[in-house]
């Protein structure tokens, strides 16, 4: 009898011990499931690939197509930049059935709160117990870049060329994208877009401003061809912004001079031919002449200044400017 109770209590011992593996092989399972091969490990493992970087990595792991558009922004200093300001990442399955998991990403960009959804599903099963899962086939968005007048322009480090000064660019999420121009004689305040939404394409413009060096030529220009009307000895100087309207006998030489060069305001006026303008600007001229009355033959002398607006159309050819005013 105490033999077989000897023999019952070590077969329970053992079923016990087999219980005990089994619900511990259980947890296993189910830890490695989920952090070595749950869906929260791909979208871990995608930002990992955005902030270094590899976008052909990147790319694998979102299952996304690339639309039809420039694909410069999809990998190496471009996008390694564009997720620079991306911080306090946390993960976490919002929803998870059989067949689908929703994971959201929490995190700041650029010191903003966002986030983004991913969802993702079952692809096969590994030693009979490891689930490997793959995002749902997507699209990546597109980023539109426009700089009227201009043909390229600096994004995340990178020159990328603008055909007919616009293009469509795809952009991976989340990101900052910043675009940026300067050259000697036109320049672009930077502009920022974030994208943080497969859905959500994005539009980037970016305003050509003159530099300091091109409105500089335009004023050494405006004056030189305001110099050279007040050298003219006429009332009415030729291609020149002033005349002065006198109908008596004049004694001598006309003089003119400049007391108040326009100050000039320099913008774009044609985008597709990258023209420049300078709008009515005003100046002061200043007209002296000896005046002979018709009747008597008696001289005064005639001093007056006339306001007048000179407008100006500028090409910008390289390093060079052309003023053509009218």
């Amino acid at each position: 009898m105490e033999r077989s109770e000897r023999i019952v209590r070590a077969v329970g011992a053992w079923f016990v011990l087999i219980l005990l593996a089994l619900a511990g092989a259980a947890v296993t399972i189910a830890l490695v499931n989920k952090y070595a091969y749950g869906p929260e490990t791909d979208v871990r493992d995608y930002f990992q690939a955005l902030q270094t970087g590899d976008g052909g990595k990147a790319l694998g792991l979102l299952n996304a197509q690339v639309p039809d558009s420039n694909a410069a922004l999809l990998d190496g200093e471009p996008l390694a930049e564009a997720s620079k300001g991306l911080e306090n990442v946390s993960v976490r399955t919002v929803a998870l059935s059989g067949d689908r998991a929703v994971v959201r990403a929490s995190y700041t960009l650029n010191g903003h709160e966002a986030s983004s959804e991913f969802t993702l599903h079952p692809a096969e099963t590994q030693w009979g117990f490891f689930t490997v899962w793959d995002f749902d086939p997507s699209t990546l968005p597109t980023m539109n870049v426009a700089m009227p007048g201009s043909t390229a322009v600096d994004i995340n480090g990178a020159s990328v060329a603008l055909p007919g000064s616009s293009r469509e660019f795809a952009v991976f999420y989340p990101g900052i994208y910043t675009g940026s121009y300067a050259s000697p004689m036109v320049r672009a305040e930077p502009q920022e877009a974030a994208v943080s939404d497969a859905r959500e394409n994005t539009t980037m413009k970016l305003e050509a401003e003159p530099s300091e060096r091109l409105t500089h030529q335009v004023d050494k220009q405006i004056h030189e061809h305001l110099d050279e009307c007040a050298a003219q000895d006429s009332l009415y100087p030729a291609g020149c912004p002033f005349s002065y309207q006198f109908d008596g006998r004049i004694q001598g030489r006309v003089s003119w001079s400049i007391k108040d060069y326009p100050t000039p305001y320099v913008s774009l006026d044609d985008a597709a031919a990258g023209r420049w303008h300078v709008s009515d600007s005003r100046g002061i001229a200043r007209i002296e002449f000896t005046a002979v009355d018709l009747y008597d033959g008696t001289t005064s002398q005639v001093t007056d200044e006339v306001p007048f607006l000179l407008s100006a159309d500028v090409r910008v050819t390289g390093d060079e400017v052309t003023l053509t005013p009218h």
